[in-house]
Order: C-alpha cells, then sequence, then structure tokens
C-alpha cells in the first residue's frame, strides 16, 4: 500500500514538472517567433518616394532626388490611382497649395466687372457761340469749377450782336411788328434771348451758365477769338453718374438692359443701379465691350474717374437648371487645346492630386464655367496647379502638356533611344576617346566659350538665343584646323543638331552628349584662367542624370531651364 502511494506522488511530481518545462519551452519558441517575425516585418520595410519610386531605402528620410518625405513602400502599392501626384505636407506648403469645394453657383450672382465712374452725358451743356466774337473777359479758370445757373462765366466782344440790338430797338421804335417778328427770330437763331440783347454795352455781350454744375471741359483763353458755332465749355450736372463697365465677349449674351448692378466704390458706401445701355460693338484688342449704369450722386460725394467693380445681383428666381458650375481662372490651366484642374483626392494613405480635363463655358472677371469634367462637391486646386503639373511631368503622370502620362514617356525614352542610335551611327561618338583628344589650347578656349553662352541660353529658356550661339558655334568650328576630321565633324554635327532642334527639349537633349565632349577635353587641360565646376543633375535624361560645365558655383541648370534651375550639385572641380 505504502509503495503505491510512494509510486503515485512520484508520479504526479513528474507530470506537474513536465507541463511546466512544456510551458516555459513553446512560450520561448512563440516569443522567439513572434520576436523573429516582428523583426523580419521590420527588416523588410523599404521606404521610397512617391515621385521617384526608384529610391529604395531601409530606414525614412527625405528623397535625395527631390527631398519630399519616403514613405513605405507598401503605401505606394495601395494607391487607389497610378496617376495621381502625391505630396507631403511639406511640398504642398512649399508649393503653397490652396484649394475649394466646388458648388453650384448662380450664373448671374457670380459674374463681377470692373470699369470706373464717368460723366452721365445726357446731363451736360455745351456751351458754343454761334457768331464771331472775341473774349474780353473769362471768369472760368479752370476744369472742375463749380458754377451756378445765370453766372457770369464770360464777357464777349461781338459787333455781330452790337448790330442786332441796333435793329431791335429801330423795330421797336417804329413799332414794326413784322420787322420785330424778324429780329426776334434771328436772336433765337443765335442762341440768345432778348434780354441778353438788351443788356449788351459797347458790343460786349454777357455769356451766362445755363444750369448749375462744374466746368467739365474749357477749350478756351481769355483774349481768343471765336468763331461761329465753336464749343467753348462742357457744364456737368453730377447729381448723376454713368458706371462703364467692361463686359467680356463671353458674358456677353448674359447682361442685359434692366439688370441691376451693385457699384463697389473704394472708400464708399456700396449703391446699385440698373443697366440701361450694353454697347453692340466690340473691342476688337480686348474682346469686351461697354455696359452702361445710372447711379444717383445727389451729394456730389461720388467723382467721375474713380475706379469702381460691379457685380450683376439676382433679382429674379431662378430655377435649378439655370445654375451653373464655377471655380476660379486661377484653377484652370489652360494648353490651347485642352482645360485642365487638379482634383484633390484623400484616402487612408494621405492626400493626392490628380488632372482631371474639363470643358469650359463662359467666364467672369474671376470664374469660369464648367461644363464638364466635375462635379459639385470636388475639391479642386485653386493655387499652386502649376507646381503640381511641374510634378506630375517630372513623374511621366498625365499633365497638362503630357494628358496621357507614361505612354509619352515611353516614347521620349524611344526617340531618345533613336537620337542615341542616330548620333552614333553618325558621329561613333561610343568609338571616339574625348579624353585623349588633344586640341590647341587658344582653339579649345574659343569654342569652350560658346559652349559656356549656350549653357546660359538653355538655363535661360531662351529658345531663339541658344539656336543663334549654335549656329555660330557651328561656323567656328569649320573654321578651326582641326588635324583629328573625325573629331572635328562629331563635334560640327552635335552643335549642327542643337542649332537645328524644333523645341528646348531635343535641345537639351544633344547638350547633353555636347557636355560630355567638352567635360572630357577640359579634364585634359583647362584652358581658361579660372576654375571650371563639373555640375550634376540627377533628375536629367529621364532620371538617368547628366553633367555640364560651368564657371559658376552656382547651380543654372540647363536641363530644365525655370522649372528646376537650382536643381543639381558640384560634382567635381577643374582647376
Amino acid at each position: 500500500m505504502k509503495n503505491n502511494l510512494k509510486t503515485y506522488i512520484i508520479a504526479g511530481l513528474i507530470l506537474v514538472l513536465g507541463v511546466f518545462l512544456g510551458a516555459i519551452l513553446f512560450s520561448s519558441e512563440d516569443k522567439t517567433e513572434a520576436h523573429d517575425h516582428s523583426q523580419e516585418q521590420a527588416e523588410e520595410t523599404v521606404w521610397t518616394c512617391s515621385m521617384h519610386p526608384q529610391i529604395r531605402q531601409d530606414e525614412p528620410g527625405d528623397c535625395p532626388i527631390c527631398g519630399m518625405d519616403l514613405i513605405p513602400a507598401s503605401k505606394m502599392e495601395d494607391d487607389v490611382d497610378v496617376d495621381a501626384i502625391r505630396m507631403s505636407k511639406t511640398a504642398r506648403k512649399l508649393a503653397q497649395v490652396e484649394t475649394m469645394t466646388v458648388g453650384n453657383e448662380d450664373q448671374k450672382s457670380s459674374m463681377n466687372f470692373s470699369g470706373r465712374l464717368e460723366v452721365n452725358q445726357d446731363n451736360t451743356s455745351s456751351i458754343s457761340a454761334n457768331f464771331k466774337a472775341r473774349i474780353e473777359r473769362l471768369y472760368i479758370n479752370e476744369e472742375g469749377e463749380q458754377v451756378n445757373r445765370g453766372q457770369v462765366i464770360a464777357e464777349l466782344y461781338a459787333p455781330e450782336i452790337q448790330v442786332l440790338k441796333d435793329e431791335l430797338e429801330l423795330a421797336t421804335r417804329q413799332e414794326n411788328d413784322v420787322l420785330l417778328k424778324s429780329i426776334t427770330r434771328k436772336i433765337k437763331n443765335y442762341e440768345l434771348s432778348v434780354s441778353d440783347i438788351q443788356s449788351l454795352e459797347n458790343a460786349r455781350l454777357k455769356l451766362r451758365s445755363p444750369k448749375n454744375g462744374v466746368i467739365s471741359s474749357l477749350n478756351v483763353k481769355q483774349g481768343d477769338n471765336v468763331k461761329a458755332d465753336q464749343n467753348l465749355m462742357r457744364i456737368a450736372d453730377l447729381s448723376s453718374l454713368w458706371a462703364i463697365v467692361d463686359v467680356y465677349e463671353s458674358d456677353l449674351n448674359r447682361i442685359k438692359n434692366g439688370d441691376e448692378l451693385k457699384i463697389i466704390i473704394p472708400n464708399q458706401e456700396n449703391v446699385t443701379g440698373k443697366v440701361t445701355f450694353v454697347s453692340p460693338v466690340l473691342n476688337a484688342n480686348s474682346r469686351s465691350a461697354k455696359a452702361r449704369v445710372v447711379i444717383n450722386n445727389p451729394n456730389r460725394n461720388l467723382k467721375p474717374g474713380v475706379f469702381i467693380m460691379a457685380e450683376l445681383t439676382n433679382t429674379k428666381s431662378e430655377s435649378t437648371e439655370n445654375k451653373a458650375l464655377m471655380v476660379p481662372k486661377s484653377a484652370v490651366l489652360w494648353t490651347g487645346k485642352r482645360s485642365v484642374v487638379y482634383q484633390q483626392l484623400e484616402n487612408e494613405n494621405g492626400v493626392y492630386f490628380k488632372m482631371k480635363q474639363v470643358e469650359t463655358g463662359s467666364s467672369s472677371l474671376d470664374y469660369v464655367e464648367i461644363l464638364s469634367g466635375l462635379e459639385a462637391g470636388d475639391e479642386v486646386v485653386t493655387r499652386g496647379a502649376f507646381s503640381i503639373d511641374s510634378e506630375a511631368q517630372l513623374s511621366d503622370k498625365p499633365s497638362m502638356m503630357n494628358p496621357k502620362g507614361d505612354e509619352t514617356s515611353s516614347s521620349h525614352q524611344h526617340n531618345h533611344g533613336e537620337m542615341n542610335a542616330s548620333t552614333e551611327s553618325e558621329n561613333n561618338l561610343d568609338e571616339i576617346a574625348w579624353e585623349e583628344i588633344q586640341l590647341k589650347n587658344n582653339d579649345l578656349k574659343e569654342i569652350l566659350q560658346f559652349y559656356l553662352q549656350l549653357k546660359e541660353a538653355l538655363a535661360n529658356d531662351d529658345q531663339s538665343e541658344a539656336i543663334s550661339i549654335a549656329a555660330d558655334f557651328q561656323q567656328k568650328l569649320k573654321s578651326l584646323s582641326i588635324e583629328n576630321q573625325e573629331v572635328k565633324k562629331a563635334l560640327q554635327n552635335l552643335v549642327k543638331k542643337v542649332a537645328n532642334s524644333k523645341n528646348m527639349k531635343v535641345a537639351r537633349q544633344h547638350f547633353q552628349y555636347l557636355s560630355d565632349a567638352f567635360i572630357a577635353m577640359v579634364e585634359q587641360e583647362n584652358p581658361l584662367n579660372e576654375t571650371l565646376y563639373v555640375q550634376f543633375c540627377p533628375m536629367a535624361d529621364n532620371d538617368q542624370g547628366a553633367f555640364w560645365l560651368s564657371t559658376e558655383e552656382e547651380i543654372k541648370n540647363p536641363y530644365f531651364g525655370s522649372m528646376m534651375l537650382k536643381c543639381g550639385n558640384v560634382d567635381r572641380v577643374i582647376k
């Protein structure tokens, strides 16, 4: 009995010990596996650039090409749209990107115009002399003076009117009604009154203002002799003014007589008025017509010549069928053939932008109507669209000038390959050891100067200057007595291709081969009495990188010009 009990106790102890050891061992293995698995995951995380997916790093940081924040490569694979441009918060801030949500807006309420206040020509009077006279006294000194109705504004010496006065007095004394009516008719033809004639003294006639107002134009001075029907001055009543606004051709069908405009005047209260006239004549240069609004100015505090803004207000309720989708003009990029905008999209991985081709309709001063391509609620870029488009072009994504994205890139690579093959077949560039070429110091110095001028023109985006320099460069090469004719012909062909380039992209491609040749030659012997810098752009030649020479340490990229003028670095120095 005792032996059996002892056996049971020993078996129990062994069982407990086994369970305990098993738990420890299996727990350790699980932890080890979990640790190894997490370690494996950490080791497998690869960081890349949304703009340059060829960049692969084991840890986060900045892209060595464009400086954008690196993201996990797995997130790149999760993109909703491969044509989208992803930008970090830092990149968006540097590009000053601003967006807005597109909504249905009333066509008329969104119409804005610019213009200025002018004198109401319907409330002006022209003062003329309908007879020969001389201005003895002029009581008006300058334009803008206030005058009142009946005020004497000038004295005229008019012998012709003196004769009329004598005839009037004679007819009155003779009580000759027929002669009196004839003389009275003659006085009215002179636009004078009988009292004007009777007040005449020594052939001097007092000229009075016919209304209250200001002198809007003064065409004579004291002592002038005036002819019959000569305009002396104009008097304007400023109790009402004209607001003249420019209406662009595309908006002419949306404004008509009777429409109410809110006139926005700097430092004044806004006023309203109705359109009384829309010019049927279009200005050929500005492609706009004038619209006129009469506004009241009882206190004369509004001045002609002041620039104004005007807004077409909606006085009638309109159905939703008359609503239009409007976006700021700054949101639309025009190429001549197409119009595009950049739509902002979001997913769990962040913010990105996609090009959308749109069809535009009529426009106002600041807004343009979108007929198709967008929907109400879409968020579009209103500022910074050009920066985003530049990134799209560099990433071979659909862009303003390249709507099919990487198809053009492929064709570019294909054309680039064709160009390489053509250049190699014509010039045998691979067979020329440029580093072994020995030119006369003066010859190399002269053609190097042409090269440096060509580099500046390309960096400045000046195609005509680049072609002109390349043409002169070509003539100079012809005059050089280079012993190696194969080398001479190769240089001539390279420069000729730049001179014959149809656009800057092709010119820059050929300039790359020219740069390689000159770098190899000047590394053997620097012909200038100054330092030369070999500079490098990692994004040139379809992200393969390309070199060029400069006499300045400052980067001025000839392969991208103003688009990425500072892109690059100094690779080495030639003393």
